[in-house]
């Protein structure tokens, strides 16, 4: 589902309501767009725990050129229109004053004759930039990257021949265009390149937790390809274009989508909440070089970006042991959360009186991922598994967080000795100190076969 909007009450929201009949009533997936109003924290879309919050990755795919200044200094390029026949010698560069047209070559003076423009992204079309850079001559235009998209590569068509750099590879081309009269570069298009590093890595536009609606899930819950998608498309002009290179979250939860109709193809017996937590378990938190995962600057991505971590099909398929949920647990939920007049607005056509259900608070949800706020004393919430792998089946944990947490699981082996066997812990968590605002680590269930990781967070913010 690609609905998006502002972050409001689940009881209000006609797209929670709606996935909750679908998914915990009906049985029927629902994978959801995070949205597209990163990098800043708390601008999710789509976060009832009933539902899939899917953020968007990159891959190792690019339509690359390559940049070569006159000084010699090489700098990758993305560039989605690769024109067969462009100078392949250095070629004169322009850059215009500081102001905000100019740089942004929404206003091109008629210096740029002859010559390739750098240009400033705004996070708009470029056909309007390229437009007016043709009109006054210009041959070309080198687009930078903003701050904040960072070293996201969105391809866009600007129809015209454009090389796009990230920020911080901007930042070097604009240094030695104003340095000199006579700056050149050379552009070289080559075209599709594959193995392109680090890859997966979060999208700048990726919508951030966390979700204030519901903190103490950790949401997204998940992250999917989603930059640069190559996909069908039928354009309503001209009927001409059979295919397309979209970027988005609402690209990234029709992967999810497909990956939980895999799951549900082989295991046809579970719920969504189980198929979320096989596809959320297994997911991988480090990229195709084994370094953790990456947000747009290049620093480690937090969980509040990637969620759990980067989809693994291949392993989501057999998750070794499910947190699983029924609508019992989400009644208990939503009856602590938002009380009669909440029920009756999600739970249509059903008769509940909160005053007579076990209200479940949100941390004691039994989700794939631990949130724990202990505050000035120890803080302790409890999971239950649910063996879906081997028969006799043994599991160790292995628990990695910061020095500045005490955090203990009892037990710490779990031992099935049949399919659908339960098994319940306790996580408890305490500062060693002073508390800080907030802190992640992982936990893992270890068996000979499988691995069943849980991310954590640790805050010292009251909900």
């Amino acid at each position: 589902m690609s609905l998006g909007g502002f972050p409001t009450r689940f009881d209000q929201d006609p797209v929670s309501i709606a996935a909750f009949r679908a998914s915990v009533e009906k049985g029927v997936f629902v994978s959801c767009s995070a949205g597209n109003d990163g990098p800043s924290a708390s601008t999710l879309s789509n976060v009832a725990p009933w539902v899939l919050t899917v953020a968007a990755t990159t891959m190792d795919r690019s339509l690359q050129a390559t940049v070569e200044l006159g000084d010699g200094r090489k700098i990758n390029a993305e560039s989605m229109d690769q024109p067969p026949n462009f100078p392949e010698g250095p070629v004169p560069l322009f850059i215009t004053d500081t102001s905000y047209d100019y740089h942004s070559c929404y206003t091109v003076s008629e210096k740029v004759k002859g010559k390739v423009a750098v240009c400033q992204a705004d996070g708009l079309i470029c056909t309007g930039k390229a437009a007016t850079v043709k009109a006054a001559g210009g041959i070309g235009m080198i687009i930078v990257n903003l701050d904040e998209e960072g070293y996201t590569m969105v391809d866009r068509s600007c129809n015209f021949p454009t090389a796009s750099v990230p920020f911080n590879d901007g930042n070097p081309i604009i240094t030695y265009v104003n340095s000199t009269s006579n700056a050149t570069g050379t552009i070289s298009f080559r075209g599709t390149v594959l193995g392109v590093t680090p890859a997966p890595a979060i999208a700048h536009f990726s919508s951030r937790g966390p979700a204030p609606e519901c903190y103490s899930i950790i949401k997204p819950d998940i992250s999917g390809p989603g930059v640069n998608i190559l996909a069908a498309w039928i354009d309503r002009r001209t009927a001409n274009d059979t295919f397309v290179i979209k970027s988005g979250t609402s690209m990234a939860a029709p992967h999810l989508s497909g990956v939980a109709a895999l799951v549900k193809s082989l295991h046809p017996d579970w719920s969504a909440a189980a198929i979320k937590s096989a596809i959320m378990t297994t997911s991988d938190d480090k990229d195709r070089q084994g370094r953790f995962i990456q947000d747009q600057q290049r620093g480690s991505a937090s969980f509040y970006a990637m969620g759990a971590g980067h989809v693994n099909p291949s392993k989501a398929v057999d998750p070794g042991l499910i947190y699983d949920l029924d609508i019992d647990d989400y009644i208990a939920y939503i009856c602590g959360k938002y009380g009669d007049a909440g029920a009756k607005a999600i739970l249509r056509g059903r008769s509940i009186k909160c005053e007579t259900v076990k209200n479940l608070t949100e941390a004691q949800l039994n989700y794939p991922t631990i949130t724990l706020t202990p505050r000035n004393a120890t803080h302790t919430v409890s999971r239950t598994v649910t063996n879906v792998g081997s028969t006799n089946s043994s599991y160790q944990v292995k628990v990695n967080v910061p020095d500045t947490v005490f955090l203990t699981v009892e037990p710490q082996i779990l031992k099935f000795t049949k399919v659908n066997e339960k098994k319940s812990f306790t996580v408890s968590a305490k500062w060693k100190g002073r508390p800080v605002y907030s802190v992640e680590g992982k936990l893992r269930w270890i068996s000979d076969k499988h691995v069943v990781r849980s991310p954590i967070v640790i805050s010292d913010r009251q909900v």
